[in-house]
């Protein structure tokens, strides 16, 4: 496939439809601008490695004009892997020090041998088969502490908690949410803060962290001009809107029309 005017996104709970007034040619030289431009942009400003404050002011706006649109797509992408993996284990786990620990790359190396520990607890193996998704966040006080969603985790005692992670303090709930497809966005808010402040502090890490293993939304691109009404027929249309985007063809920018739906799937 060389191009497509339908994209279709499915996780467990619902459908998303993007259809593109103008193709969207899949090369080196004609691609969505989002795809194109933001790309060059990332690896031109990981080449410069300076830091928010010593960025120009034009340079500051730019950057936050992108981290915003990046900070938008990560947040889409975590909803469409909680809708996923949601199950009815789901619980949301932060892990905090009692050290002031201020050094990223510190903390980091705190959070990843808890996981293992904490993997092997419950697998009682070495081979990583925790699922789970996390997000660092800096608390007032300048540290980093973790926000964690762990999926098909079995109950584990608070005083066990505390032994694997040995660093400070450990809180535990499950996820309880009634409507399936809010449990995504509910999962997300508790995310936001430190997404926003991973891609201003630390520019060019990741957003958020998530297990290899987890389940992922299905992706279709398709060439047709065949109507969705199918789809939508026997199920819920939970939100649709028009908007304008813009392609990068031979050098230009063009405007190109999207009609975008998310569907319930019953």
């Amino acid at each position: 496939m060389t191009s497509y005017n339908k994209k279709i996104v499915r996780t467990s709970s619902y459908i998303e439809i993007w259809e593109y007034e103008k193709p969207i040619f899949i090369s080196d030289k004609i691609a969505m601008i989002d795809e194109t431009v933001e790309q060059l942009e990332s690896k031109k400003e990981k080449s410069k490695r300076r830091k928010f404050d010593e960025l120009t002011d034009d340079e500051q706006k730019n950057r936050l004009e992108r981290m915003g649109k990046t900070r938008l797509e990560a947040k889409w992408k975590l909803l469409r892997i909680v809708d996923c993996n949601f199950d009815n284990k789901t619980s949301f786990l932060t892990l905090t020090t009692k050290k002031n620990v201020q050094d990223r790359d510190e903390f980091n190396s705190l959070l990843k041998t808890f996981i293992k520990r904490f993997n092997y607890h419950i697998f009682n193996t070495k081979k990583s088969k925790l699922k789970y998704c996390a997000t660092l966040e800096r608390q007032k006080r300048g540290a980093y502490h973790a926000h964690i969603l762990l999926f098909e985790v079995p109950y584990v005692p608070h005083d066990k908690l505390l032994t694997l992670w040995k660093h400070g303090a450990v809180r535990i709930n499950k996820v309880d949410v009634d409507s399936k497809e809010n449990r995504g966005r509910y999962c997300a808010k508790y995310f936001e803060k430190g997404i926003g402040q991973e891609l201003l502090e630390s520019f060019g890490k990741k957003a958020f962290y998530s297990s290899r293993n987890l389940k992922k939304p299905e992706v279709l691109k398709l060439f047709t001009f065949e109507e969705t009404e199918d789809i939508i027929k026997h199920n819920e249309v939970l939100y649709e809107t028009e908007y304008s985007g813009k392609i990068f063809k031979n050098g230009e920018l063009l405007e190109n029309r999207i009609k975008y739906k998310k569907i319930k799937i019953d």
